[in-house]
C-alpha cells in the first residue's frame, strides 16, 4: 500500500489531498492519514497541512512533492 501512496503522491499534478488520495485509493481517509505520517517521519514525503507551514526548509521546493502548493514556494520562498 505505502508504494501505491507514493506512486499516487509522485503522479499527482500538484498537491493532493487525503480526501482525493484516498478515493483513488480506496481506502478509509483515517486509515490513509496514519500511513501518511508513517511515511512523514521516514522522510518519503511531506505533508502539507493548511496554517502550520512556513516552509519546511528540510528540502528545497523542487525536491518536495508539495512544492506547487506550499505557500513558501508562492512566495518564492525555498530552494
Amino acid at each position: 500500500m505505502f508504494d501505491e501512496i507514493m506512486k499516487e503522491v509522485e503522479n499527482a499534478d500538484g498537491p493532493i489531498s487525503v480526501k482525493d488520495l484516498a478515493g483513488r485509493l480506496g481506502v478509509d481517509e483515517s486509515a490513509l492519514e496514519k500511513m501518511l505520517e508513517f511515511l512523514e517521519k521516514k522522510g518519503k514525503l511531506s505533508v502539507y497541512r493548511p496554517g502550520e507551514c512556513d516552509g519546511c526548509g528540510v528540502v528545497s521546493c523542487k525536491a518536495c512533492v508539495f512544492g506547487g502548493g506550499c505557500p513558501e514556494a508562492k512566495k518564492g520562498g525555498g530552494q
